[in-house]
Parts: C-alpha cells; sequence; structure tokens
C-alpha cells in the first residue's frame, strides 16, 4: 500500500472508543487525507496525508481503492462518517437564483457539458449559498462501496462553514490561501461577505503572486490592508512566502482553534499543515 506523506497517530490509539468518533475523508484530484476526531472533546486520534500525483503507472481510483481498502483504522467502527470532495467543477449559487433541476445547467454552463459525472448540491451552512458540484462517478461509487452510510460534503462547502465558525468578523478584509501541491484554492472575505472562492493552480512563486494581487484588484481590496491568512503546505523559508510578505503588510498563518486539542505528535508539525482539515472535522 501507498505510504502515507504525513501520519500521526496518538499514542495507545487501539484503546480509544472509536463508537465516540467521527472519521472525516477528503478526497482531491491527487490526495487523500483523512482525520479520525473524538466527537466530544475534538481531539484527534490520527491524521494521515497521502499523495499520489507523482505516480505515473497506477490510475488514482486504483490507489484509493488500495488505500481505502487496506488501512487498518478505516476499517474501525465508527460513530459517523464524513466524505469531502475537493474537486475543481463546482458553482456557488446564490439562494434566490437556486433551482435543483437546473443543477446540472449551472455546471455546464461553467465546466462545460462533456462529463456525465453526477451533480450534487447542497445549502451550505449559516450562508445564504447553495454549493452545486460534480463528480467523478467511479471515484464516487468507490467510496459510496466503501462508506455506504457516509454523509457527503464539498470542501468549498466546509471552507465556508468554518469560516463562519471560527474567524473574527471584525476583519473588514480577509483573503485566506489554502496551499495544496500545485494548486491554491482562495477564498475572498470582504465585511463578512464572500466575494470569491476558487482555486488557482500555479508551478512558480510569481504564479501565487500573481493570483492574489489579481484578487485584490479585481474585487477593490488593498493589500495593505488585507488580512493574509496562509494554511497548507507551505513554509516560512520558502520562495512563496518571501514573496508574499514583500508585497502584503498583514500576513500569518491559520492554525487550530484552542477548543481542538492538540497532541505532542501533532505539535512536531507546523499546526496551519492541517488547519482546514481539523476545522472541518470539528463542524462537520
Amino acid at each position: 500500500m501507498l505510504q502515507p506523506s504525513f501520519h500521526i497517530e496518538a499514542d495507545n490509539i487501539e484503546t480509544e472508543n472509536f463508537q465516540q468518533c467521527r472519521l472525516v475523508v477528503v478526497v482531491d484530484t491527487d490526495s487523500l487525507s483523512y482525520v479520525i476526531m473524538t466527537m466530544e472533546l475534538e481531539r484527534p486520534l490520527c491524521i494521515k496525508y497521502f499523495q499520489f500525483n507523482q505516480i505515473n503507472d497506477r490510475q488514482q481510483e486504483e490507489i484509493m481503492r488500495e488505500i481505502i481498502f487496506e488501512d487498518e483504522l478505516l476499517t474501525k467502527d465508527i460513530n459517523e462518517t464524513f466524505v469531502v470532495y475537493n474537486v475543481p467543477d463546482s458553482t456557488l449559487v446564490p439562494d434566490a437564483f437556486f433551482d435543483e433541476q437546473f443543477n446540472r445547467e449551472f455546471v455546464n454552463l461553467i465546466y462545460g457539458n462533456l462529463n456525465k459525472s453526477p451533480v450534487m448540491s447542497e445549502k451550505v451552512p449559516w450562508w445564504d449559498i447553495y454549493n452545486v458540484y460534480r463528480l467523478p462517478s467511479d471515484l464516487h461509487k468507490l467510496l459510496q462501496n466503501k462508506f455506504p452510510s457516509a454523509k457527503h460534503w464539498h470542501f468549498y462547502s466546509l471552507l465556508l462553514k468554518s469560516y463562519k465558525k471560527f474567524n473574527v468578523p471584525e476583519n473588514a478584509q480577509t483573503l485566506q490561501v489554502l496551499f495544496c501541491p500545485e494548486k491554491i484554492i482562495v477564498s475572498v472575505y470582504k465585511n463578512g461577505r464572500l466575494l470569491l472562492m476558487q482555486n488557482f493552480l500555479y508551478s512558480i512563486p510569481e504564479d501565487v503572486l500573481y493570483h492574489l494581487l489579481n484578487c485584490c484588484m479585481q474585487l477593490d481590496m488593498s493589500r495593505q490592508v488585507v488580512k493574509l491568512q496562509l494554511s497548507g503546505f507551505i513554509e516560512t523559508q520558502s520562495l512563496i512566502y518571501s514573496e508574499l510578505v514583500k508585497y502584503f503588510s498583514d500576513v500569518s498563518f491559520s492554525e487550530p482553534e484552542e477548543s481542538i486539542a492538540k497532541s505532542d505528535m501533532l505539535k512536531k508539525y507546523p499546526l496551519h499543515y492541517f488547519s482546514s482539515l481539523l476545522k472541518m472535522a470539528a463542524c462537520v
């Protein structure tokens, strides 16, 4: 089985009562991650992250099947399971314009109509927004087979929900950037309103800088005023970070909330690596 890039596990995890836990599995186009968290104390017992975009001789479905059916912890009798799809074919529709019978038309209008995969929609909690998104059909069937009773979400929906739960509303302008391998997910908020949520591909630091400065220009936000919050796989010693602090006055890392218990094992890593995953697990 493919070895995880990150594996953080509590001591004596086998003694835990998994019926008091929730499992959150996040599926990306080139990765899979999951967290097992106690429901009452919000204490993460295990975090694993698998990256398979560099494995060119095997299909994504084959790798994912191997992971989810052979990982011992994923065989536990866990109280509740959530599958979160971080797939790009997603559009956010205001309540006033949402009609479920037009879900496929919403997605086809933006991403084209060649893909006949299933289209789903969900009301984003605490927002007047619906998320309409298209799923890879084979992957969706695989995950339904493994987790037949799981509840499903789109990654963007839970990012928005966790923003409402964990962010201080006084921040007039906020630019949140989640770093994934070769892409960033950008969320822009102004006076509590969502202005943009979109992913951008990048290969060099200048790509990231261009996208963020362009967001500020297009949305009339000042890079001297906006609060730039970073999470995911970015280092303070990286060229990307060096470029960002040259152009933005208020740059910080988004870490898990105080209500989420941090083990000594977790603290061995930069906490912003897993802040989005842990916040999602705390508010599903």
